[in-house]
């Protein structure tokens, strides 16, 4: 399932921004309206940002229409200069109509005194986010989770009332409710309820254009599972809008974040959409806690990441160079090819620098968790992974691909299950020991294999890229007694514990101990090196040891770290 996930996140932002995407509208310029009487747009097109939406603001000759203002200062400051502006020319009031009520598309709404103080000024949205609005909710605004304070919005137009809507038939039992309200100018604007990534999302159309909110991003990590997010209705509301856009007169979609995208590329969006949403049935909710949870792991995930891959690519380069010093340049150069490393610590370096302005406090909680997401979604498309299993240990690359995977079920808020089974720890721990003290090769096999080529360039390339990480460490395991087995998820444990063992050998242990005994009702674990391991990395354990069946015991004794585990007849 993870590796699904990492194919479809965040992939509508990227569609969103690819050049010639945005068609009819340009950025920040007034144009006509196509399908009005005159009416004109002017639309502010973001790159797409969890702090600001889109706004686009639109002059008749009888209104002015302004569709979200989103939450950056300076975006407020222009959307009230062309407004002054305009009103100069002629009085006429002014309407802000919300797409849903979160606070990147209306927090300047909320928190600018000159915008509020606008003559003749009445703020629409949809009836539930009304309420979210004028109760100051910050779970329903997301204000929670930006971290900003908001206050009561007056909202004098709640829209799509049982009263003010129509019902119509969108196909598959679909019903979609919509709203007529004409204008002054003669024109008439349409409603439409589109709930999915909230409750009280809507879409508008004005003329030709249909202003679309976060419709293609409710799939998104840090996005799907907000409070108001439903599955179902936004499985539904995929079927609404493939209805307006083969029934209504729409040439162009307009998002709340990203440039404009042409009607006739929409269907495929949706398609896709409806794919995502349709593999999200057990995602989590995305709230306060979820967020610090994900914070934390995110700061782990920069220096654990960092180590990791640092090591893998450590590990080819030498085996690059080994392998064109003997003459086999080519060969040198397909297994740098596999693992695009400068690419891989240019990501890593770019989240290292995100992670200092957000120490300095330029960036908000939410926007490093989400650039970690970004990170890990570039580092999945350039490693090589199983290809590489002859080169690096298998450990190595499960830990990986798990670092990139478990930090996905953190942000999507997936309950992982561990493949929990009954382990008899002694015997496999001195396995354990016994494997990574141990070559992965034999001279036999390498002299056996001269006659042919391709298993001896196999052999060369294994011997070659063999790290002895662990030669003068002295590994033991010691057992008080006899223990009963006791139930973990044998690979990851084992890979953890590998892991544990490499932080120790790399810190200069040279003898380490793996010490087992009863310890109440539990099987305690004790690894012993020369010195504790950090805060940071006890941290980092708790959670993957956590995945595994194993708790962490802070109270060590001395000990690196204490695991307790439960035995398999508990």
């Amino acid at each position: 399932m993870s590796d699904i996930r990492l194919v479809f996140l965040l992939r509508v932002p990227i569609l969103l921004h690819q050049p010639g995407c945005c068609g009819m509208l340009e950025d920040q310029r007034w144009q006509p309206v196509p399908g009005t009487a005159g009416a004109e747009i002017y639309p502010f097109l973001r790159k797409p940002d969890v702090t600001c939406s889109n706004a686009y603001v639109i002059r008749t000759p009888g209104e002015i229409l302004i569709v979200d203002t989103g939450a950056d200062a300076g975006q407020m400051d222009r959307i009230l200069e062309l407004v002054e502006e305009t009103i100069r020319e002629a009085p006429r009031p002014v309407f802000l109509f919300i797409t849903h009520c979160h606070a990147d598309h209306c927090y300047q709404a909320i928190r600018d005194r000159r915008f509020r103080s606008l003559p003749d000024l009445t703020v629409a949205a949809e009836e539930e986010g009304a309420r979210a609005l004028e109760s100051a909710d910050p779970a329903r605004t997301v204000a929670e989770i930006m971290g900003w304070e908001v206050e009561p919005l007056p909202v004098g137009l709640p829209l799509l009332t049982v009263r003010d809507r129509e019902a119509l038939e969108a196909g598959d039992g679909i019903v979609l409710h919509r709203q007529r309200i004409p204008l002054r100018s003669g024109d008439t604007l349409h409603v439409y309820h589109t709930p999915g990534h909230s409750d009280d999302s809507i879409c508008i159309r004005f003329g030709d254009l249909l202003f679309i909110g976060d419709l293609l991003f409710a799939t998104s990590p840090g996005v799907a599972g907000l409070v108001g997010w439903d599955q179902p209705a936004l499985l539904a509301t995929v079927g609404r809008v493939r209805w307006i856009l083969a029934c209504e007169p729409v040439s162009l979609c307009c998002p709340g974040h990203g440039r404009c995208v042409p009607a006739a590329a929409m269907p495929a969006l949706l398609d896709r959409l409806a794919g995502d949403a349709g593999r999200l049935s057990d995602i989590g909710t995305f709230d306060r806690q979820r967020l610090d949870d994900s914070l934390e792991h995110a700061v782990d995930l920069l220096q654990e990441a960092s180590r990791i891959f640092s090591v893998i690519a450590g590990r080819l380069y030498a085996l690059a160079y080994r392998l064109d010093d003997l003459g086999e340049a080519e060969e040198a150069r397909r297994y740098l090819d596999l693992l695009e490393s400068d690419r891989i610590d240019e990501f890593l370096a770019e989240f290292s620098r995100f992670v200092d302005e957000f120490r300095a406090g330029e960036k908000l909680e939410v926007q490093l968790v989400l650039k970690a997401v970004q990170v890990i979604q570039r580092i999945e498309a350039h490693f090589a992974g199983d290809r590489l299993n002859h080169v690096v240990d298998a450990s190595l690359l499960r830990r990986a691909g798990r670092l990139l995977t478990d930090f996905m079920n953190t942000i999507m808020g997936y309950r992982e299950t561990a493949c929990l089974s009954a382990v008899d720890l002694p015997p496999v721990l001195r396995d354990l020991v016994g494997g990574i003290s141990t070559p992965p090769f034999s001279d036999e096999a390498f002299i056996e294999a001269a006659d042919d080529p391709a298993a001896y360039r196999d052999g060369l390339v294994a011997r070659l890229a063999y790290l002895p990480l662990f030669e003068g460490v002295d590994l033991s395991v010691e057992t008080d007694g006899p223990l009963p087995p006791v139930l973990v998820d044998r690979e990851r444990f084992f890979d953890e514990v590998v892991g544990v063992l490499e932080d120790l050998a790399a810190a200069g242990a040279r003898e380490v101990r793996l010490s087992l005994r009863q310890e109440g009702d539990r099987i305690g674990l004790r690894v012993r090196g020369p010195a504790p391991l950090s805060g940071r990395k006890l941290r980092f354990y708790r959670r993957k040891f956590g995945l595994a069946g194993a708790s962490l015991d802070p109270g060590a004794d001395g000990a690196a770290l204490l695991l307790l585990l439960r035995p398999a007849a508990s």
